[in-house]
């Protein structure tokens, strides 16, 4: 009896845990990362801002958590459509391409990650949960990318990290438009690069 009230609460804590993050990403959506803050995410929640408080410390953690799911979801966009490709080479390209259709369009998230990438003083268990999903985006690239160009140890992690920061600042480009203005498309650009990798 005592372990079923004990599972009605965690369920309910974990549904109203999820009803805020699900809140906070339809203000970040149509409003903007600028527009996150613990009342606005109450507000769209339909609870008081102190209930919030009971389940994240304040906007920031909030705000990681948000980007640790988005990550998440990411990242699983990726692998499917690696898993689904006909070998190495266009398993890495079409998780490479999956990342870029994935975060087409969502330039708040894009945004938010990028300011709390930067952040200083994330508390260490939400830093490990983006760092983790973070690891796994780089591996969905990598373990295609190893088999694809026979590339070991440094200087595969070296190509793994460069064309993860490619995938960022096309993104980042693209967002912004500053990119079809100078005759080239995310997807090209990418395109030059994957031509680039040495083959196995």
């Amino acid at each position: 009896m005592a372990d079923t009230a004990e599972k009605r609460r965690a369920d309910l804590r974990d549904h109203k845990r999820k009803s805020i993050l699900a809140a906070a990403r339809r203000v970040c959506d149509e409003a903007g990362p600028e527009a996150l803050t613990i009342r606005a995410v109450a507000s769209e929640a339909g609870y008081a801002p102190g209930a919030v408080y009971s389940y994240f410390a304040g906007i920031d953690e909030l705000a990681i958590a948000l980007t640790a799911e988005e990550l998440g979801h990411l990242a699983r966009r990726m692998r499917e459509a690696a898993e689904k490709a006909n070998g190495p080479a266009a398993a890495l390209e079409a998780a490479a391409l999956e990342a870029l259709k994935a975060t087409a369009g969502n330039a708040p998230h894009v945004r938010l990650a990028g300011r709390l990438m930067s952040a200083d003083g994330l508390p260490s268990e939400l830093d490990r949960s983006v760092t983790g999903r973070v690891i796994a985006i780089l591996e969905t690239l990598g373990r295609p990318l190893r088999a694809a160009t026979g590339l070991k140890g440094e200087a595969a992690h070296r190509e793994i990290l460069c064309l993860a920061a490619l995938l960022i600042g096309l993104r980042v480009l693209d967002a912004s438009g500053r990119l079809a203005p100078l005759g080239f498309s995310a997807e090209s650009l990418l395109a030059h690069r994957l031509a680039a990798l040495p083959e196995a």
